[in-house]
């Protein structure tokens, strides 16, 4: 929950899925950062809670509730190389939910 630069590289891979979304309205949107709060150990994993920054273009910033699921694989090695498998902002909830995975697998 304390490695800061992975959570800022996540936050920038996070961005460029955002921009290629199928859903044109998700597009306008993108992540400053993601501040965890509290992690829960999964039968998977570790599932990180906490608030994520969201801009909605250029007009505002908004604080989201987020969930970011951590492979047991990725818990004890370095996580400068990771991919997202999933992703879904949902912006009338205020909620994003992030799936991370090896970086040689991508859903």
């Amino acid at each position: 929950m304390k490695d800061q630069l992975f959570w800022t590289k996540l936050a920038f891979t996070a961005c460029g899925l955002l921009r290629e979304e199928d859903d044109k309205t998700l597009r306008g949107f993108w992540i400053d950062d993601f501040i965890p709060e509290s992690a829960t150990d999964t039968k998977l994993g570790v599932d990180v809670e906490g608030t994520a920054w969201v801009g909605d273009g250029s007009r505002a910033m908004y604080p989201y509730r987020f969930i970011v699921s951590v492979p047991q694989e990725m818990l004890h090695r370095r996580r400068d190389s990771f991919s997202i498998g999933s992703s879904i902002l949902d912006w009338e909830q205020q909620t994003v939910q992030v799936e991370m995975c090896n970086e040689n697998y991508v859903a």
